[in-house]
């Protein structure tokens, strides 16, 4: 299939795409309400067991890597640089120091990237893009945005498999991918030209696909994917409000005046949390240019 669903019998499969809008929109909502780096991650914590309910814990690792590059880059960047830190913690090579209160900054903002790219992977591998498709303009949205949006979530995975037949292509004629990281990178660039071609004709396929079956032609559009709203998506909707009722409360009454001070507990918490993604994001790395590109993007 041209997308990134994942067809499976699951919970969050089963819930209408009207309803899994909005748990990603309440995640957004959640993730900026708290600013706390433990609340932060109790919250992606909550997150996993649905993951594991959705049967995609491994695809959901393969996407969390990228995130994972993200939260390493500014926990590393704002923790040394960012000038809201005076409290040095540990300094590394070239007398680089990261500081307490930059650290705090910096994991909750590395945890609120996992936090919302999780919900997005969740509801992206669990909705059909014809049903969100559909959901959409249930909503009323024009139909021709809902069909843009689900274009952009099929044309993704052709891009990907075109892009893996280039550098099969490339290599094939003798494209060299040994060598150093920035060589190897450097060797990418060869495989942009026919990309962009190819996908300039997919696109250009595409309208006359459009054109032939009279898209612009007004008048109601039906689907042959039919979604509705169920009592297990009340149920969700309803369980999404309380939570959201609760961490206003919190906001409004019981956090506005904490403040961050120096807790031994916190600080060795965040530099843990800075080497194990900072491990992760080695092995990713490791594993990213030693199979995808030394092997030849192995399928």
């Amino acid at each position: 299939m041209n997308s990134l669903y994942i067809p499976k019998d699951s919970l969050l499969h089963n819930l209408d795409p009207r309803t899994k809008m909005i748990f990603v929109a309440f995640v957004v909502i959640s993730s900026f309400l708290l600013n706390d780096p433990a609340l932060q991650l109790i919250l992606l914590v909550a997150l996993l067991p649905l993951v594991v309910a959705s049967k995609l814990v491994k695809p959901y690792l393969i996407s969390i890597q990228f995130l994972i590059l993200f939260a390493v880059l500014i926990m590393t960047v704002h923790g040394i640089y960012n000038p809201v830190g005076t409290t040095p913690i540990f300094e590394i090579f070239g007398g680089l120091t990261f500081k307490y209160e930059s650290m705090v900054f910096a994991s909750v903002m590395s945890f609120r990237i996992l936090v919302i790219g999780t919900a997005a992977v969740l509801f992206v591998m669990t909705t059909h893009p014809s049903d969100m498709a559909a959901a959409l303009v249930k909503w009323k949205v024009p139909h021709s945005f809902a069909f843009i949006l689900l274009s952009t979530f099929q044309i993704i995975p052709i891009i990907a498999r075109e892009a893996k037949i280039v550098m099969e292509a490339q290599q094939a004629r003798c494209l060299d991918v040994k060598g150093s990281i920035i060589q190897r990178v450097k060797n990418l660039v060869p495989m942009f030209a026919p990309l962009f071609i190819i996908t300039f004709m997919k696109v250009h396929q595409l309208s006359y696909v459009l054109e032939c079956r009279a898209f612009s032609r007004k008048g109601t559009k039906t689907s042959l994917r039919e979604t509705r709203i169920t009592s297990i998506d009340y149920v969700f909707l309803l369980s999404m409000l309380l939570v959201l009722l609760f961490e206003l409360y919190m906001k409004l009454f019981m956090m506005g005046s904490i403040q961050f001070t120096n807790n031994a507990l916190l600080i060795y918490s965040l530099i843990g949390t800075w080497v194990i993604f900072s491990f992760l994001l080695i092995k990713f790395l490791y594993k990213h240019f030693q199979g995808m590109i030394g092997g030849g993007f192995q399928s």
